[in-house]
């Protein structure tokens, strides 16, 4: 008798937690997280990485600002994304495994320095940007090699990273908010980015949770017989 497999198809749970961590990446990236009808105005959040640096309160050290956590969600969203989409639990068919780890480039490149510059990519201002950028590169390739790493095991580093990137650049944001009011001359607040952000990390949460529940437990090994049967 045959063994059946643990996912013979890719379960609704598993495209919804491999959405949610795209979805972030995407917020995280490219989508307006400052947002006013110039386009001077609108700050993406690795923009608003770089913004930061000519705050007055930042020059003048009176702020202290980690830059790199407005980051938090899209370095969560471009390491996590290969690794699940390639995961053997959720058996996802190959085209979108492949489309996937693709879309995983852009993101990469969005997290660098805007100067592409040997130089400036191995400053130490970022090299860290530089560094995680080559990993997650590396994992659109190499991302097969991990697919063994039990789903229950990613599905809780995910939750976990996503929490901590989500929850450090809030903390950032609400640092300087003041000194961004200041320098809009009005009240702002976090737009449209931030929010796909939030629904990301909520969704891959929410996935991730449903896959591991509906996930069938390993077959207990069968009862001995008893002796004088068999």
């Amino acid at each position: 008798m045959t063994t059946q497999t643990p996912f013979p198809k890719a379960h609704p749970s598993h495209y919804v937690i491999v959405f949610g961590i795209w979805l972030a990446g995407v917020g995280g990236s490219f989508m307006p997280w400052l947002w006013r009808d110039a386009v001077a105005l609108q700050l993406t959040a690795p923009g608003l990485a770089e913004f930061v640096k000519f705050l007055p309160e930042v020059r003048t050290v009176q702020l202290f600002v980690t830059r790199l956590d407005f980051l938090q969600p899209l370095f969560w969203a471009m390491i996590a994304l290969p690794l699940i989409v390639e995961n053997q639990a959720l058996r996802l068919p190959i085209f979108w495994r492949w489309l996937l780890r693709a879309s995983v480039m852009p993101l990469a490149l969005a997290s660098l320095s805007p100067v592409w510059t040997p130089t400036t990519l191995t400053n130490e201002e970022f090299r860290l940007q530089t560094m995680l950028a080559v990993v997650a590169m590396g994992l659109t390739v190499f991302a097969p090699l991990f697919k063994r790493l039990p789903l229950w095991l990613l599905v809780i580093a995910i939750t976990l990273g996503g929490i901590r990137a989500i929850v450090l650049a809030g903390l950032q944001f609400s640092l300087i908010q003041t000194s961004l009011a200041n320098v809009y001359a009005e009240p702002v607040s976090l737009g449209l980015g931030w929010w796909l952000t939030m629904a990301g990390v909520s969704l891959s949460i929410i996935g991730g949770g449903w896959a591991v529940w509906r996930a069938p437990q390993s077959p207990s090994p069968p009862s001995p017989l008893p002796k004088g049967e068999g």
